[in-house]
Protein backbone atom coordinates (compact mmCIF):
# COMPACT_ATOMS: atom_id res chain seq x y z
CA UNK A 1 0.00 0.00 0.00
CA UNK A 2 1.41 3.47 -0.72
CA UNK A 3 0.79 5.43 2.48
CA UNK A 4 1.05 8.75 0.44
CA UNK A 5 -2.45 10.50 -0.58
CA UNK A 6 -3.82 10.55 -4.13
CA UNK A 7 -4.15 14.11 -5.92
CA UNK A 8 -8.00 13.34 -5.60
CA UNK A 9 -7.96 12.44 -1.81
CA UNK A 10 -5.53 15.47 -1.29
CA UNK A 11 -8.43 17.43 -3.04
CA UNK A 12 -10.97 16.22 -1.38
CA UNK A 13 -9.60 16.45 2.05
CA UNK A 14 -9.04 20.11 1.29
CA UNK A 15 -12.28 20.69 -0.05
CA UNK A 16 -13.98 18.87 2.53
CA UNK A 17 -12.16 20.80 5.69
CA UNK A 18 -13.20 23.84 4.05
CA UNK A 19 -17.00 22.73 3.49
CA UNK A 20 -17.58 21.73 7.22
CA UNK A 21 -15.57 24.63 8.56
CA UNK A 22 -18.00 27.06 6.74
CA UNK A 23 -21.01 25.18 7.02
CA UNK A 24 -21.15 22.98 10.43
CA UNK A 25 -20.07 24.96 13.60
CA UNK A 26 -20.71 22.85 17.08
CA UNK A 27 -24.17 25.02 17.45
CA UNK A 28 -25.49 23.74 13.98
CA UNK A 29 -24.20 19.78 15.42
CA UNK A 30 -26.37 20.37 18.71
CA UNK A 31 -29.23 21.44 16.83
CA UNK A 32 -29.30 18.69 14.55
CA UNK A 33 -28.84 16.16 17.32
CA UNK A 34 -31.59 17.71 19.17
CA UNK A 35 -34.07 16.88 16.30
CA UNK A 36 -32.22 13.61 15.52
CA UNK A 37 -32.91 13.22 12.39
CA UNK A 38 -29.65 14.17 9.92
CA UNK A 39 -29.50 17.72 8.34
CA UNK A 40 -31.51 17.57 4.64
CA UNK A 41 -29.85 20.69 3.32
CA UNK A 42 -26.38 19.67 4.21
CA UNK A 43 -26.93 16.15 2.68
CA UNK A 44 -28.27 18.23 -0.06
CA UNK A 45 -24.65 20.28 -0.44
CA UNK A 46 -22.43 16.80 0.11
CA UNK A 47 -24.65 15.35 -2.61
CA UNK A 48 -24.12 18.18 -5.61
CA UNK A 49 -20.73 17.87 -4.90
CA UNK A 50 -20.89 14.13 -5.89
CA UNK A 51 -19.68 13.00 -2.28
CA UNK A 52 -22.90 10.59 -1.87
CA UNK A 53 -21.84 8.41 -4.73
CA UNK A 54 -17.79 9.13 -4.84
CA UNK A 55 -17.28 5.26 -4.35
CA UNK A 56 -19.28 4.31 -7.36
CA UNK A 57 -18.38 3.08 -10.63
CA UNK A 58 -18.85 5.80 -13.41
CA UNK A 59 -20.53 3.05 -15.12
CA UNK A 60 -23.67 3.88 -12.26
CA UNK A 61 -23.47 7.61 -12.02
CA UNK A 62 -20.80 7.68 -9.56
CA UNK A 63 -17.82 9.06 -9.21
CA UNK A 64 -15.19 6.41 -10.08
CA UNK A 65 -13.42 7.11 -6.55
CA UNK A 66 -12.85 4.18 -3.92
CA UNK A 67 -14.27 3.32 -0.15
CA UNK A 68 -10.29 4.77 0.62
CA UNK A 69 -11.22 7.94 -1.11
CA UNK A 70 -14.77 8.26 0.84
CA UNK A 71 -12.46 8.10 3.63
CA UNK A 72 -11.18 11.26 3.25
CA UNK A 73 -14.45 12.01 3.40
CA UNK A 74 -15.76 10.32 6.73
CA UNK A 75 -12.65 12.00 8.38
CA UNK A 76 -13.90 15.16 7.63
CA UNK A 77 -17.15 14.17 9.03
CA UNK A 78 -16.07 12.50 12.03
CA UNK A 79 -13.89 15.70 13.17
CA UNK A 80 -17.03 17.76 12.76
CA UNK A 81 -19.24 15.59 14.62
CA UNK A 82 -21.56 15.43 12.29
CA UNK A 83 -24.60 12.98 12.23
CA UNK A 84 -24.45 11.76 8.46
CA UNK A 85 -25.68 8.97 6.82
CA UNK A 86 -22.92 9.24 4.04
CA UNK A 87 -20.78 6.30 5.79
CA UNK A 88 -23.73 4.15 6.22
CA UNK A 89 -24.99 4.59 2.66
CA UNK A 90 -21.32 4.04 1.47
CA UNK A 91 -21.43 0.31 3.07
CA UNK A 92 -24.92 -0.58 0.94
CA UNK A 93 -24.39 0.91 -2.04
CA UNK A 94 -20.41 -0.78 -2.64
CA UNK A 95 -22.23 -3.94 -1.22
CA UNK A 96 -25.24 -3.45 -4.14
CA UNK A 97 -22.08 -2.54 -6.25
CA UNK A 98 -20.64 -5.81 -5.89
CA UNK A 99 -23.33 -8.14 -5.74
CA UNK A 100 -26.57 -6.58 -7.19
CA UNK A 101 -27.54 -7.91 -10.68
CA UNK A 102 -27.58 -5.34 -13.55
CA UNK A 103 -30.96 -4.43 -13.46
CA UNK A 104 -30.95 -3.11 -10.06
CA UNK A 105 -27.14 -1.58 -10.12
CA UNK A 106 -28.04 0.44 -13.28
CA UNK A 107 -32.03 1.54 -11.31
CA UNK A 108 -30.93 2.28 -7.96
CA UNK A 109 -27.59 3.41 -7.94
CA UNK A 110 -27.83 6.69 -10.39
CA UNK A 111 -30.04 7.70 -7.58
CA UNK A 112 -27.50 8.30 -5.42
CA UNK A 113 -26.87 12.07 -7.23
CA UNK A 114 -30.58 13.13 -6.19
CA UNK A 115 -29.72 12.11 -2.54
CA UNK A 116 -30.89 8.55 -2.39
CA UNK A 117 -29.31 7.27 1.62
CA UNK A 118 -29.04 3.52 2.50
CA UNK A 119 -29.19 1.96 5.71
CA UNK A 120 -27.88 -1.09 5.96
CA UNK A 121 -29.71 -3.68 8.10
CA UNK A 122 -28.30 -6.60 10.28
CA UNK A 123 -28.69 -7.11 14.18
CA UNK A 124 -31.75 -8.60 15.16
CA UNK A 125 -32.60 -9.74 18.80
CA UNK A 126 -28.98 -11.85 19.59
CA UNK A 127 -27.31 -8.20 18.73
CA UNK A 128 -24.21 -10.40 17.32
CA UNK A 129 -22.64 -9.53 14.29
CA UNK A 130 -22.52 -13.43 13.56
CA UNK A 131 -25.97 -13.57 15.35
CA UNK A 132 -28.82 -15.99 13.72
CA UNK A 133 -30.55 -14.10 11.00
CA UNK A 134 -34.45 -14.95 11.18
CA UNK A 135 -36.09 -12.21 9.03
CA UNK A 136 -37.76 -14.26 6.27
CA UNK A 137 -37.73 -13.32 2.49
CA UNK A 138 -41.06 -15.01 0.59
CA UNK A 139 -42.70 -14.16 -2.70
CA UNK A 140 -41.14 -10.42 -2.65
CA UNK A 141 -41.97 -9.79 0.89
CA UNK A 142 -39.76 -9.35 3.66
CA UNK A 143 -41.18 -9.94 7.52
CA UNK A 144 -38.75 -9.02 10.59
CA UNK A 145 -37.66 -7.13 12.55
CA UNK A 146 -33.83 -5.32 13.27
CA UNK A 147 -32.11 -3.41 15.67
CA UNK A 148 -29.86 -0.52 15.54
CA UNK A 149 -30.39 0.53 12.07
CA UNK A 150 -28.56 3.65 11.32
CA UNK A 151 -31.06 6.71 10.00
CA UNK A 152 -33.42 3.72 10.20
CA UNK A 153 -36.05 6.40 10.78
CA UNK A 154 -35.09 8.77 7.81
CA UNK A 155 -32.94 6.62 4.76
CA UNK A 156 -34.61 5.98 1.51
CA UNK A 157 -33.81 2.49 1.65
CA UNK A 158 -32.71 -0.47 3.58
CA UNK A 159 -30.64 -3.15 3.12
CA UNK A 160 -31.62 -6.43 4.77
CA UNK A 161 -29.95 -9.42 5.73
CA UNK A 162 -32.96 -12.08 5.50
CA UNK A 163 -33.38 -15.36 4.33
CA UNK A 164 -35.03 -17.16 1.29
CA UNK A 165 -36.14 -20.47 2.94
CA UNK A 166 -32.38 -21.65 3.95
CA UNK A 167 -30.47 -19.66 1.56
CA UNK A 168 -29.30 -15.81 3.36
CA UNK A 169 -29.32 -12.71 1.20
CA UNK A 170 -30.37 -9.15 1.25
CA UNK A 171 -33.30 -7.61 0.35
CA UNK A 172 -34.05 -4.31 -1.02
CA UNK A 173 -36.48 -2.65 0.74
CA UNK A 174 -38.38 1.06 0.73
CA UNK A 175 -38.56 2.86 4.20
CA UNK A 176 -41.57 4.42 2.96
CA UNK A 177 -44.40 2.04 2.82
CA UNK A 178 -47.19 0.74 5.23
CA UNK A 179 -45.18 -2.60 5.92
CA UNK A 180 -42.22 -0.79 7.39
CA UNK A 181 -41.99 0.74 11.17
CA UNK A 182 -39.00 2.66 12.76
CA UNK A 183 -39.14 3.31 16.27
CA UNK A 184 -36.23 5.43 17.52
CA UNK A 185 -33.44 3.99 19.51
CA UNK A 186 -31.13 6.00 21.66
CA UNK A 187 -28.13 5.75 22.13
CA UNK A 188 -24.62 7.28 23.74
CA UNK A 189 -23.30 8.51 20.40
CA UNK A 190 -27.07 10.96 19.56
CA UNK A 191 -26.20 9.44 16.21
CA UNK A 192 -30.24 8.61 14.82
CA UNK A 193 -30.86 5.00 14.82
CA UNK A 194 -33.59 2.71 14.90
CA UNK A 195 -35.61 -0.43 15.76
CA UNK A 196 -37.19 -1.83 12.55
CA UNK A 197 -40.02 -3.86 11.82
CA UNK A 198 -40.99 -5.25 8.25
CA UNK A 199 -44.44 -6.49 8.07
CA UNK A 200 -44.80 -8.29 4.95
CA UNK A 201 -42.87 -5.22 3.31
CA UNK A 202 -42.58 -4.80 -0.47
CA UNK A 203 -38.94 -5.68 -1.15
CA UNK A 204 -37.28 -4.02 -4.89
CA UNK A 205 -34.82 -6.73 -5.12
CA UNK A 206 -33.48 -10.10 -3.63
CA UNK A 207 -29.53 -10.34 -3.62
CA UNK A 208 -29.02 -14.00 -2.52
CA UNK A 209 -26.07 -15.24 -1.16
CA UNK A 210 -24.03 -15.81 1.77
CA UNK A 211 -21.18 -13.58 0.42
CA UNK A 212 -23.13 -10.30 0.15
CA UNK A 213 -24.26 -10.61 3.55
CA UNK A 214 -20.46 -11.22 4.68
CA UNK A 215 -19.64 -8.21 2.10
CA UNK A 216 -22.08 -5.78 3.77
CA UNK A 217 -20.97 -7.20 7.47
CA UNK A 218 -17.31 -6.16 6.79
CA UNK A 219 -17.83 -2.80 5.12
CA UNK A 220 -20.06 -2.14 8.03
CA UNK A 221 -17.11 -3.28 10.37
CA UNK A 222 -14.25 -1.85 8.64
CA UNK A 223 -16.24 1.76 8.03
CA UNK A 224 -16.96 1.75 11.75
CA UNK A 225 -13.34 0.82 12.80
CA UNK A 226 -12.53 3.92 10.44
CA UNK A 227 -15.09 6.37 12.39
CA UNK A 228 -13.48 5.05 15.75
CA UNK A 229 -10.10 5.86 14.95
CA UNK A 230 -11.38 9.42 13.22
CA UNK A 231 -13.34 10.38 16.90
CA UNK A 232 -10.29 9.33 19.00
CA UNK A 233 -7.88 11.53 16.66
CA UNK A 234 -9.60 14.33 16.82
CA UNK A 235 -10.08 14.26 20.70
CA UNK A 236 -5.97 13.91 20.99
CA UNK A 237 -5.93 16.75 18.61
CA UNK A 238 -8.37 19.05 21.39
CA UNK A 239 -6.50 17.46 24.03
CA UNK A 240 -2.85 18.20 22.78
CA UNK A 241 -4.36 22.35 21.98
CA UNK A 242 -5.30 22.65 25.53
CA UNK A 243 -2.75 21.11 27.92
CA UNK A 244 -0.31 23.51 25.73
CA UNK A 245 -2.73 26.91 26.76
CA UNK A 246 -3.98 25.90 30.05
CA UNK A 247 -1.59 27.27 32.61
CA UNK A 248 -1.44 26.01 36.21
CA UNK A 249 2.00 26.25 38.47
CA UNK A 250 2.99 29.57 36.11
CA UNK A 251 3.01 27.37 33.32
CA UNK A 252 1.62 25.15 30.65
CA UNK A 253 0.17 21.60 32.04
CA UNK A 254 1.73 20.25 28.57
CA UNK A 255 4.83 21.25 30.35
CA UNK A 256 5.15 18.69 33.13
CA UNK A 257 6.78 15.10 32.15
CA UNK A 258 3.25 13.09 33.10
CA UNK A 259 0.92 14.98 30.80
CA UNK A 260 3.38 14.63 28.26
CA UNK A 261 4.32 10.69 28.69
CA UNK A 262 0.32 10.40 28.81
CA UNK A 263 -0.06 12.54 25.55
CA UNK A 264 2.78 10.68 24.23
CA UNK A 265 0.98 7.06 24.62
CA UNK A 266 -2.14 7.81 23.25
CA UNK A 267 -0.43 9.87 20.13
CA UNK A 268 1.37 6.38 19.51
CA UNK A 269 -1.87 4.40 19.98
CA UNK A 270 -3.41 6.45 17.69
CA UNK A 271 -1.05 6.70 14.97
CA UNK A 272 -0.97 2.77 15.33
CA UNK A 273 -4.20 2.77 14.23
CA UNK A 274 -4.26 5.27 11.65
CA UNK A 275 -1.85 2.82 9.18
CA UNK A 276 -4.41 0.23 9.82
CA UNK A 277 -7.60 1.59 9.34
CA UNK A 278 -6.29 2.89 5.79
CA UNK A 279 -4.43 -0.25 5.16
CA UNK A 280 -8.07 -2.28 5.75
CA UNK A 281 -9.86 0.09 3.63
CA UNK A 282 -7.00 -0.07 0.73
CA UNK A 283 -7.32 -4.14 1.31
CA UNK A 284 -10.97 -3.73 0.57
CA UNK A 285 -10.49 -1.78 -2.58
CA UNK A 286 -8.37 -4.43 -3.78
CA UNK A 287 -10.34 -7.30 -2.71
CA UNK A 288 -7.34 -8.23 -0.30
CA UNK A 289 -9.84 -8.17 2.81
CA UNK A 290 -10.12 -11.32 5.00
CA UNK A 291 -12.78 -11.75 7.70
CA UNK A 292 -9.68 -11.94 10.21
CA UNK A 293 -7.64 -8.79 9.79
CA UNK A 294 -11.78 -7.22 9.69
CA UNK A 295 -11.98 -8.23 13.00
CA UNK A 296 -8.51 -7.50 13.80
CA UNK A 297 -8.83 -4.12 13.24
CA UNK A 298 -12.23 -3.35 14.54
CA UNK A 299 -11.34 -5.24 17.85
CA UNK A 300 -8.07 -2.75 18.00
CA UNK A 301 -9.56 0.60 17.87
CA UNK A 302 -12.97 -0.52 19.77
CA UNK A 303 -10.38 -1.37 22.40
CA UNK A 304 -7.85 1.88 21.61
CA UNK A 305 -10.52 4.69 21.17
CA UNK A 306 -12.11 4.40 24.91
CA UNK A 307 -9.17 4.61 26.49
CA UNK A 308 -8.08 7.48 24.81
CA UNK A 309 -10.96 9.12 25.27
CA UNK A 310 -10.74 8.32 28.99
CA UNK A 311 -7.23 9.87 29.16
CA UNK A 312 -8.49 12.98 27.26
CA UNK A 313 -10.72 13.69 29.78
CA UNK A 314 -8.12 12.90 32.25
CA UNK A 315 -6.02 15.50 31.14
CA UNK A 316 -8.86 18.49 30.16
CA UNK A 317 -10.13 17.87 33.99
CA UNK A 318 -13.23 19.34 35.27
CA UNK A 319 -13.97 21.27 31.85
CA UNK A 320 -14.14 17.99 29.80
CA UNK A 321 -16.90 16.97 31.27
CA UNK A 322 -19.13 20.05 30.67
CA UNK A 323 -21.78 19.65 27.66
CA UNK A 324 -20.79 23.09 26.95
CA UNK A 325 -17.11 22.42 25.96
CA UNK A 326 -16.37 20.15 22.21
CA UNK A 327 -14.84 17.02 23.72
CA UNK A 328 -17.94 15.06 24.71
CA UNK A 329 -19.05 15.15 20.78
CA UNK A 330 -15.96 12.89 20.33
CA UNK A 331 -16.31 10.74 23.50
CA UNK A 332 -19.72 10.14 22.78
CA UNK A 333 -19.46 9.81 19.43
CA UNK A 334 -16.19 7.59 19.26
CA UNK A 335 -17.80 5.06 22.57
CA UNK A 336 -20.69 4.62 19.77
CA UNK A 337 -18.86 3.45 16.89
CA UNK A 338 -16.63 1.40 19.19
CA UNK A 339 -19.95 -0.81 19.50
CA UNK A 340 -21.14 -0.38 16.10
CA UNK A 341 -20.40 -3.19 14.01
CA UNK A 342 -19.41 -5.64 16.57
CA UNK A 343 -17.36 -4.32 19.87
CA UNK A 344 -13.72 -5.45 20.77
CA UNK A 345 -14.84 -8.46 22.69
CA UNK A 346 -17.22 -10.05 20.21
CA UNK A 347 -14.56 -9.20 17.50
CA UNK A 348 -11.74 -10.72 19.07
CA UNK A 349 -13.96 -13.47 19.73
CA UNK A 350 -13.91 -14.09 15.63
CA UNK A 351 -9.84 -13.45 15.35
CA UNK A 352 -9.67 -16.41 17.83
CA UNK A 353 -12.10 -18.57 15.86
CA UNK A 354 -10.29 -17.68 12.55
CA UNK A 355 -6.96 -18.79 14.26
CA UNK A 356 -8.03 -22.14 15.45
CA UNK A 357 -9.54 -22.92 12.26
CA UNK A 358 -6.42 -22.00 10.68
CA UNK A 359 -3.97 -24.29 12.92
CA UNK A 360 -6.43 -27.20 12.35
CA UNK A 361 -6.70 -26.94 8.43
Amino acid sequence: MDLRPSELQDILRTSAADFFEREVSFERIREIEAANRPDEQLHGQMTELGWNSLAISEDYGGQGGSVLDAGVLITQICRAALPSPLASTLVGAVTIERHGDEELKSSLLPQLNSGLTISPALLEASDSLYGPVTAEYADGALTGEKRFVEFGETSDVHLVAAMQGDSPGLAVVRRDQPGVTARDTRTIGALPQATVHYDGASAEAWIEGEDAVETMRRLGSAVAAFETYCYAQKALDLTVDYVQMRVQFGQPIGAFQMVQMRSADMATVVEGSRFLVHELLWQIDEGLETRRQVALVKAITAKMTPLVLQDCHLLHGGIGYMQEYDLHFFTRRGRDAALRWGSARETMHIVTEEAFAAASA
